[in-house]
């Protein structure tokens, strides 16, 4: 059986992912429940250089409970072409990231979790990579930052698998890619 590709992505109603701006006074205990949740089930993360960049120098100074002792500890697979010298338990992905992820599919083990969206994304979609996309949708109202899927040249169509909701109002939008026109 194939491992899941799962996107995890904070998003402001405007459609801003800059969650360090805004999303702090949503990351409750509902929250850190569901994190948890799906990083149980994972058996790697799979990085962007900005993303590996903000959470490895977060993560490993946090006081200990699961989900922190869970980031800290899980494999991670880091895109990027600049970095070379990494710690907090990542390797540099070496060679085309399309085929390195399609691969890592292949093996057996729990679903590859991937924070964030950005450049990433581009390869992972044009290839057909993702099977899920979990939107934290938040309720906060912001205008600026960096967007969803800008780096997207092709319009991904994705059907609405699941809603789950926060006490806080976050709304967890399961999408998953569309096969055929509707």
């Amino acid at each position: 059986m194939m491992r899941k590709l799962i996107e995890i992505t904070h998003v402001s109603l405007g459609g801003q992912i800059s969650p360090l701006d805004w999303g702090f006074p949503y990351l409750d205990d509902e929250h850190e429940r569901y994190a948890t949740e799906m990083l149980a089930g994972a058996g790697v993360l799979l990085l962007g250089r900005r993303t590996y960049e903000g959470l490895s120098g977060a993560y490993p100074a946090m006081t200990s409970r699961p989900f922190v002792d869970r980031m800290n500890s899980i494999p991670k697979f880091v895109a990027s072409r600049t970095l070379t010298d990494l710690n907090w338990n990542a390797t540099v992905i070496d060679g085309d990231v399309a085929s390195f992820v399609a691969d890592l599919k292949n093996q057996p083990g729990g679903a590859i979790i991937k924070f964030g969206n950005g450049p990433l994304d581009e390869p992972l979609m044009r290839h057909g990579l993702i099977d899920e996309f979990h939107l934290l949708l938040t309720p906060v109202a912001t205008g600026s930052g960096q967007h969803m899927f800008e780096d997207i040249k092709d319009a991904p169509h994705l059907s609405l698998a699941d809603v789950r909701r926060f006490a806080s109002g976050v709304l967890v939008l399961v999408y998953t890619p569309r096969t055929r026109a509707v």
